[in-house]
């Protein structure tokens, strides 16, 4: 972006100063989103939609290098949605128009962005309304509570039976997330997971690298013996069935 200083208002015309004037709410808002990006902000600043997107971008495009740390890139994801301004023109907006599918008696799912190496998707559950067990191969997720309450279980993959049906599936994480509470997996960990809405809820959905027609085909879903065939002291461990 062109610097504008002392010299540049003395030498603009009347009329350029008014349109400078006018133009300064978007020259504001792409400086902040640049400063953002360039790390100029504050750690502990909330940061608005276009400058979270750039810098979740800046950290998605790392997967394409040697050294792509997939836990590291979902830790600074769920820093940066910590930082998320919920109140955003935009995310307002999309609050707003997700609120069309309310009564349908299914999770409502509205695109926020889309790039080559990350999408971002807004969910909306009503109350009892779920996701049953579900993985997410080759792929990692960051889950930001925008609004509501939702209750999460995360599962390692232990292990395929002979039958190549059957699976043990290990309780990794199992929680309540509430507004600005963050969720994560990564591709290894914490992968497949279940959700339930305990009241109207909405979440803002991060995968890297995003869903295409591959990824799509590889997708499994489980029915989970909610019994652990393990002891209190132990992990629970859940015998499954790929669906």
């Amino acid at each position: 972006m062109d610097d504008y200083d002392r010299r540049h208002f003395i030498r603009t015309s009347l009329p350029g100063f008014l349109g400078l004037t006018m133009a300064l709410p978007s020259l504001t808002a792409l400086a902040t989103r640049a400063n953002a990006c360039q790390g100029r902000l504050s750690e502990m600043q909330t940061i608005n939609w276009d400058a979270f997107l750039e810098a979740v971008e800046k950290e998605a495009t790392r997967q394409h290098l040697d050294d792509w740390d997939e836990s590291a890139y979902v830790t600074k994801a769920a820093e940066l949605c910590s930082r998320l301004n919920l109140k955003d023109e935009y995310l307002l907006e999309a609050f707003k128009k997700a609120h069309r599918g309310l009564g349908n008696k299914r999770v409502d799912f509205e695109p926020l962005e889309k790039q080559r190496d990350f999408h971002v998707t807004l969910l909306q559950f009503e109350e009892e309304e779920e996701i049953s067990h579900h993985d997410h191969p080759e792929m990692t997720g960051v889950i930001l509570c925008a609004s509501g309450e939702i209750e999460t279980w995360n599962y390692d993959l232990l292990g395929e039976k002979p039958d190549h049906k059957h699976v043990l599936l290990k309780e990794t994480n199992h929680e309540i997330l509430k507004k600005t509470s963050v969720s994560s997996l990564t591709s290894k960990a914490r992968n497949i997971h279940r959700l339930k809405a305990k009241k109207l809820t909405q979440l803002v959905d991060i995968f890297a690298p995003p869903y295409n027609r591959d990824r799509i085909q590889k997708s499994s879903w489980y029915e989970v013996d909610p019994d652990p065939f393990t002891t209190k002291k132990e992990a629970k461990v859940h015998l499954a069935k790929k669906r």
